[in-house]
Order: structure tokens, then C-alpha cells, then sequence
């Protein structure tokens, strides 16, 4: 008798197989006879990208059936949605790169990214449409929370009064609304328990908290090939995270400094300030505490390969930031 199979990594190669039937599924659907609208619908999805989305849905429908055959196009309109964002971000910010290659506003202007992000988000519809209501209904409703977060964080970029609650409130709709549907459907449509979908469904909301205060860290305290974006972007571009909003709001050390250097527009002194006045680690704390809110929710879980592979997202993002 052979060695016994660490039961994790048995679950990564059945997820693996069934990305590969995701990344199938999004170059089919995004097929157009317009040879632009093909070329930029793919330019993001060639460019690769770790498909953190889809593989949550998948891993959620371990829950119930895995095998259920709904679970993979509802993986792809996930990431779909997750895509449609980012061309969308990158006209919002005046971003000119991603995923190491140039943004598709950079490339092909403002207006076929903007079109393309719209291409992919009715793609990713008619995924979901296929589906049935109840998919196509949670879909489109973290759409529009996540049209909400965008709108709350540009009406707020170079306010010096935002709080940090305004600012988690952005997260939750922008960033954890779609992480937690990902996990909420994957579970529902493999036919796991109303109790376990929610369980599933509140861990997936204290992931994404928990990732993107990680990004927020990474932002002011981490180096480039960490996060792969120039340190300091957020502040260039206005966008306070909370760090920044820890400190003007007097929990770290350095307010007015900070207050001083945001007003004057210098955003390398405010990120030195930030890097040593005790905000990121007040920012950590809070990581931690969404973590433990995670691992929390999955309480009612079996405990088993599913259930080890969602705890080590959870320490992943624990660990990426330190």
C-alpha cells in the first residue's frame, strides 16, 4: 500500500481540473465575430491572473454535490464579473498597467475598455440566465453593490473627513460582496444545507475584508513585487485606506503631519509617515480580526479536505501581508 495522500492537495488537483474547464468556458463565451471585441474581451483573461473567485465558488460547492455540472459556468460569471471591474478600475484610476502587461484604456482608450467591461458583464449574465433566477438575482445584486462601493469610494477620493467605517462600508460592497457570493452560490448550487450556505456565505464576507485590508497593508508597507503595484498608489490616486484613517482619526501616532502632507498633495511623506507611526499595525489587528471571523464561520463545516482548504485561504492572506 502506497502513502496516504495529504487530503488537501488531493482537493487542489480536483480543483485544478475543474479551472481548467473554467478558463475553457471563459474564452468560449467571450467569443464575438467583431475582431476588437475579441481581441480586448481576451486581453485580460490571457494575461492570467490567480482566479481567487472562481476557485472559492468551486471549493464552496464541496459543501454538497462538487460534481454538479452548474458549478463550473457559475465559476467562469463570477470571474467574468470580477474582469468586467477591473477595465472598468483601470479607466476610473487612469491605471496603465495590470498583470504586468499594459491596462486595455492604455492599449485601446477609455471607451472600448469601458464597452469591454461591459461585453463581459453581459456575458456574465447570460452565464448566470442559464442558471435560473435565483443565480441570475444574487448575481446581479452584488453587481450592483459592487457599482455602490465604486460610487462611495470616488465621491469620497481626497476627502480629508472619511471615517473608517465609510471606508469599510466601501469594502464590503466593493471588494467582500462578490468574494462572499462566490462562496454563497457554489454552496447553493451544490445543494448544501441553509445553515451551511450561510455559514459559507459569512465566511466569504470576512474573507474579503480580510483581503482587502491585506492589499491595504501591502499598499503602504509592502514592496512592489509584493503587491505588484507601486507602494503609495492609493494615496496618489486620493483613495484612503485605513491605515491613513486610522492615524487622522487619532488611533496612531503623527495626525496632523499625516493631515499636512495629504493637503499638500505629498504623497511619499504621508507614506513614511504611515510606515512608522503605528497604523499598519493597527491595520493588521483588524486583518486578524476578520480572519478569526473566517475561521469562525466555518464552524458548522464538516471538518475535512473542503474545510482545511478554505482555512488555508484564510492563513494565506494572514501571511501575504507580513
Amino acid at each position: 500500500m502506497g502513502p496516504l495522500r495529504d487530503p488537501v492537495a488531493t482537493l487542489e488537483l480536483d480543483i485544478r481540473a475543474d479551472l481548467e474547464r473554467v478558463e475553457a468556458t471563459l474564452h468560449e463565451v467571450i467569443r464575438s465575430d467583431q475582431s476588437m471585441v475579441h481581441e480586448a474581451a481576451r486581453y485580460l483573461i490571457d494575461a492570467g491572473g490567480k482566479r481567487f473567485r472562481p476557485m472559492l465558488t468551486l471549493l464552496a460547492g464541496y459543501a454538497g454535490d462538487p460534481k454538479d455540472p452548474r458549478l463550473v459556468p457559475c465559476a467562469a460569471a463570477i470571474e467574468l464579473t470580477h474582469l468586467a471591474t477591473l477595465y472598468h478600475d483601470d479607466v476610473i484610476d487612469e491605471t496603465s498597467v495590470r498583470r504586468g502587461v499594459p491596462t486595455v484604456n492604455v492599449r485601446y482608450g477609455n471607451s472600448v475598455a469601458v464597452l469591454t467591461g461591459d461585453f463581459l458583464l453581459a456575458r456574465a449574465s447570460g452565464l448566470a440566465a442559464d442558471l435560473g433566477s435565483y443565480v441570475s438575482r444574487r448575481l446581479s445584486d452584488t453587481i450592483a453593490e459592487l457599482c455602490e462601493g465604486q460610487i462611495m469610494e470616488t465621491a469620497a477620493s481626497g476627502l480629508l473627513d472619511v471615517t473608517a467605517e465609510h471606508y469599510l462600508d466601501v469594502i464590503a460592497r466593493k471588494t467582500a460582496s462578490l468574494i462572499a457570493t462566490s462562496c454563497h452560490l457554489g454552496a447553493w448550487l451544490a445543494g448544501a444545507s441553509p445553515q451551511i450556505v450561510d455559514a459559507i456565505t459569512t465566511y466569504g464576507v470576512a474573507l474579503g475584508m480580510a483581503f482587502q485590508l491585506s492589499d491595504d497593508i501591502l499598499d503602504v508597507a509592502g514592496e512592489e513585487q509584493e503587491s505588484g503595484k507601486t507602494p503609495g498608489t492609493d494615496l496618489r490616486e486620493g483613495v484612503l485606506t485605513l491605515p491613513a484613517l486610522e492615524t487622522l482619526a487619532g488611533r496612531a501616532r503623527d495626525g496632523e503631519q499625516l493631515r499636512s502632507a495629504l493637503e499638500a498633495k505629498d504623497a511619499d511623506g504621508a507614506l513614511q509617515i504611515l510606515r512608522s507611526n503605528g497604523s499598519v499595525e493597527l491595520a493588521h489587528a483588524a486583518v486578524s480580526d476578520w480572519q478569526e471571523r473566517a475561521r469562525a464561520a466555518l464552524g458548522p463545516l464538516d471538518r475535512g479536505s473542503a474545510r482545511a482548504a478554505l482555512e488555508q485561504l484564510v492563513d494565506f492572506i494572514g501571511a501575504r501581508e507580513r
